[in-house]
């Protein structure tokens, strides 16, 4: 169909270059009757016409194509900054644990530190209640997830999605799941499946609510929504976060993208 169309295209640029010469040259000739000359006429105008609707298309294509790149540079620098401020939390969470563990602890103070502790860990305990059973990570799934998020970190993004993909497949109730899910709704927004990118991110917060990554996938699917055209559900999760998170990043994140929509 495309190679017809560009085909009967190129025969009809040919013409429209070729037929003031011909209608020349048979003037010059005395053989072009009256009507043969108006019909060639008729024909270089509407050859005309179709060579502008064809510019029109081709800079509206053009137009189209610039703004489809600035969309996909804008996601990869998103990611870029989301990995970054991971990396640098995490590094902040090391330094803080060797400096707790450098720290010389009063005999008195052990009892207070222990009920603390077990404070700690109930409370974590009842954060990751969800409509699954979690187990414990494995060695099989730390080291398939740390392969998995290599990739994004080198920027293979088509790779990361199938290792993610098949990661949440593979261990679909350990505590690093919804991680996987959240990654994997990161990698689909980048690739351009915003649908898919919203699945990932609704199980995020169905299947593994009260998860670390919950404020996130909820301002995730803030701007999937937004970008999907349904404005007043993007609105709703968005002050979501603000609501129920108020004094994290993503809330300010989730501000600051509130304000610039229309």
């Amino acid at each position: 169909m495309i190679v017809n169309k560009l085909i009967s295209r190129s025969f009809a640029v040919g013409l429209f270059l070729t037929a003031p010469l011909a209608m020349a040259a048979n003037q010059q000739a005395g053989t072009l009757p009256a009507h043969a000359a108006a019909e060639l006429l008729s024909q270089l105008d509407s050859l005309q016409s179709e060579v502008r609707d064809l510019r029109g298309q081709l800079e509206q294509q053009g137009h189209e194509l610039s703004q489809m790149k600035a969309q996909q540079r804008d996601r990869y620098i998103d990611l870029d900054k989301r990995i970054s401020l991971l990396m640098s939390a995490s590094a902040a969470r090391q330094n803080s644990q060797v400096s707790q563990a450098n720290t010389s602890v009063a005999p008195a103070a052990i009892p207070a530190t222990l009920d603390a502790k077990k404070e700690s860990l109930d409370s974590i305990s009842s954060v990751q209640l969800a409509p699954i059973a979690l187990t414990p990570v494995s060695p099989q799934a730390r080291s398939a997830y740390d392969d998995a998020y290599s990739l994004i970190r080198s920027k293979q993004f088509e790779t990361a999605e199938v290792a993610f993909t098949e990661f949440v497949k593979d261990y679909p109730d350990n505590t690093l799941t919804g991680n996987g899910y959240y990654w994997l709704g990161e990698l689909k927004l980048v690739l351009g499946k915003p649908k898919e990118a919203a699945q990932a991110f609704t199980t995020v917060i169905k299947k593994f609510p009260g998860h670390s990554k919950e404020p996130d996938a909820l301002y995730k699917l803030g701007i999937v929504n937004d970008q999907l055209g349904n404005a007043s559900a993007s609105k709703s999760y968005l002050q979501d976060v603000i609501s129920r998170f108020p004094e994290s990043n993503t809330a300010k994140l989730a501000t600051s993208y509130l304000s610039s929509m229309k």
